[in-house]
């Protein structure tokens, strides 16, 4: 379920996008965008395919060009690190990169053909992500729902101040999903900021503080039931029907 309200000391930055527009090729992505996410808050992005969602993530954090402001308002000033996961993609079978290469690669400074020394921080959070049993796989030829686990525990294997997240439970199944939420939850728990895009609606109500629906710019932004009122309003395309 939903993290509590416990306020806890937050190393997480206040995100603000002011009058933000992303233009690719002559291609407006989103156009005047204005949305504050506050430290330590859960948020969910939701809105049509091809309304911008993943284009916020990723002018978010510096991987498309932007008009407009973007900033980071970090605690006493002092720059944190942020957690990716990006919307899934396929990977090549053949690279020779195994998950623990993948993971050592995230989180030790070691070039990953030198013999490994038991890291405990690797063995630990690949345990809570039921991992560590094909640890020795190529990252290529896992199911879509072992590599989803697998780039989630890269993104917090270093335990970043916020996480960015872009559909999570792509092609996971049920047991995974519950594993993955409690594994946010408790990072969440911790005053840590979450900017998650999302598509399974009890998900969003169930787990996010503040949902920013989004078509093609910030729709609205509030509470899950009042955007699930506007959904209903609009008729939008979101699956309705799985909507508790």
């Amino acid at each position: 379920m939903a993290s509590s309200n416990l306020k806890l000391p937050c190393s997480s930055p206040s995100v603000v996008c002011d009058d933000m527009t992303v233009n690719i090729e002559q291609n407006i992505l989103l156009s005047n965008f204005n949305l504050t996410v506050e430290p330590g808050c859960w948020m969910g992005i939701v809105g049509p395919n091809g309304g911008g969602k993943s284009t916020l993530l990723k002018a978010l954090l510096g991987l498309v060009p932007h008009q407009g402001l973007i900033s980071f308002d970090w605690h006493q000033g002092k720059i944190g690190s942020i957690g990716y996961v990006p919307q899934l993609a396929p990977f090549d079978a053949t690279l020779p990169i195994t998950v623990l290469d993948y993971l050592r690669i995230v989180c030790e400074n070691r070039t990953v053909w030198l013999r490994y020394k038991r890291n405990q921080r690797i063995s630990q959070t690949m345990a809570k992500f039921a991992i560590s049993h094909f640890s020795d796989k190529r990252i290529g030829t896992l199911s879509t729902g072992e590599r989803q686990r697998v780039l989630l525990c890269g993104a917090l294997i270093n335990e970043p101040d916020m996480l960015i997240i872009d559909e999570p439970l792509a092609g996971v199944d049920k047991q995974g999903h519950q594993l993955i939420l409690d594994i946010l939850s408790d990072y969440h728990q911790t005053g840590k900021t979450i900017l998650m895009v999302e598509h399974h609606w009890p998900v969003v109500a169930s787990y996010c503080q503040q949902v920013a629906y989004i078509d093609g710019k910030l729709v609205q932004v509030g509470s899950a039931q009042q955007i699930f009122t506007l959904l209903k309003q609009n008729a939008s395309p979101l699956d309705l029907a799985n909507m508790a």
